[in-house]
């Protein structure tokens, strides 16, 4: 088993950044975290707002992965196992293609980058994920798209070093099962992802916004979806979705959640 291994700083202007400088310093499975973040990005080099102590920012370097892809199915599923295990009454899931959210709320984001080429192949990869944690309403309200934290939704703080502690310990055990099968974990991504058969705006590379049914996640992560008055499935590999809260079904969303949850318990006996 690979050992647990925490790298806490205080203050860094990315911990994704500061992995891909440091990549070969660490060893494998190592989670950089931070106390804030100077410049903070998320997809798209959008800026991820961290203030000191109220964020959780990590990022886990991996040794073994040649995509981001899958790296990013280890940390989506990794952290949203903390937060169910850390603040169970929260209902979490994973919003295709890599974020964390809380009914049409942003709860968390993913982004993983290639971290070393050799022989002009990629063999290393970062994957960062930032967590509203202790974020309190004055500031989420501030923000230019709907967001929440751990503070909102349960009304009571956490301490970061516990939460980092959960995190990594859930990383590096999602990183082991997929060294074994990783066949299961693509599986449990994909059902995490409670929004496939729910009806979402998506928008594509030129800008264009785009309303239909999400039908399905391909084996390479790429989004099947169903567009209005089209009448043919097309497939999106990246691009922003809009939840149009009044459209989706949320009790069969948490219901999905619900059984989800359960298989995941049973699986641990």
């Amino acid at each position: 088993m690979l050992p647990i291994t925490i790298v806490e700083l205080d203050e860094v202007d990315s911990t994704n950044t500061f992995a891909r400088r440091h990549f070969d310093d660490y060893p494998d499975g190592t989670l950089i975290t931070a106390r804030s973040q100077s410049a903070g990005r998320g997809r798209r080099g959008r800026a991820w707002i961290t203030p000191p102590g109220v964020c959780f920012c990590g990022t886990m370097i991996f040794k073994r992965l040649s995509d981001g892809f899958h790296a990013g199915c280890i940390v989506g599923l990794g952290a949203l196992a903390a937060l169910r295990e850390i603040a169970p009454e929260v209902k979490a899931f994973l919003k295709w293609p890599n974020d964390i959210y809380v009914g049409d709320r942003k709860l968390a984001g993913i982004l993983s980058e290639g971290a070393k080429i050799e022989q002009g192949r990629l063999t290393g990869v970062v994957s960062g994920v930032g967590v509203n944690v202790n974020l309190p309403e004055s500031v989420i309200s501030t923000l230019d798209q709907p967001a929440t934290s751990l503070l909102m939704e349960c009304g009571r703080k956490f301490p970061l070093n516990f939460f980092s502690k959960k995190v990594a310990e859930s990383l590096i055990r999602y990183y082991i099962i997929y060294s074994k099968c990783a066949e299961s974990v693509f599986s449990e991504w994909k059902a995490a992802n409670l929004l496939i058969g729910e009806r979402l705006t998506i928008t594509d590379d030129s800008g264009r916004a785009r309303r239909g049914i999400f039908r399905d996640i391909l084996s390479d992560g790429a989004m099947v979806f169903e567009e209005d008055g089209v009448g043919m499935m097309t497939e999106f590999r990246c691009g922003d979705v809009k939840i149009d809260r009044s459209a989706v079904d949320w009790e069969r969303v948490d219901q999905k959640r619900l059984a989800l949850s359960a298989s995941q318990h049973n699986q641990r006996k």
